[in-house]
């Protein structure tokens, strides 16, 4: 029996310390962790987390790879409240805000900074998005 294959887009972090940028994302968002896996040194070099709808894949930062990041990442939410309990996490955590909750014609959000320098976007969006993506369909 052949292995189905299955196509997905997910963003992938690089990081000097996975295992510390995946337990911030963890307490800090609310993101799960679906598995991490260590070098021969102990050092944690993977990890993947877990989003509604989406994951992250955090991989160490080395030899072709020793200079990625940092980078962006869209957490999008159902509605306002999720995005008010989740900045609530954030601060809670004590995690660096880039941008403070914020209302626009796109989205209800704001921006939290990683250990790495890694922006992570949570937000609602307002509607207007759908309203482009439907009159760019025809």
């Amino acid at each position: 029996m052949e292995e189905e294959i299955t196509s997905e887009v997910f963003p992938l972090l690089w990081s000097d310390d996975v295992g510390r940028i995946a337990d911030w994302a963890k307490t800090t968002l609310g993101l799960t962790e679906s598995w991490r896996a260590a070098g021969e040194s102990g050092q944690v070099e993977h990890a993947e987390l877990l989003w509604p709808g989406g994951k992250v894949s955090v991989n160490i930062r080395q030899d072709v790879y020793a200079d990625m990041g940092p980078s962006g990442i869209a957490l999008r939410v159902n509605d306002r409240n999720q995005v008010d309990a989740t900045y609530a996490m954030a601060i809670a955590a004590r995690t660096e805000i880039a941008r403070e909750l914020e209302d626009s014609r796109i989205a209800y959000s704001f921006t939290a900074l990683d250990p790495d320098g890694n922006q992570w976007w949570v937000h609602a969006e307002t509607g207007f998005l759908d309203e482009l993506r439907q009159s760019n369909d025809g």
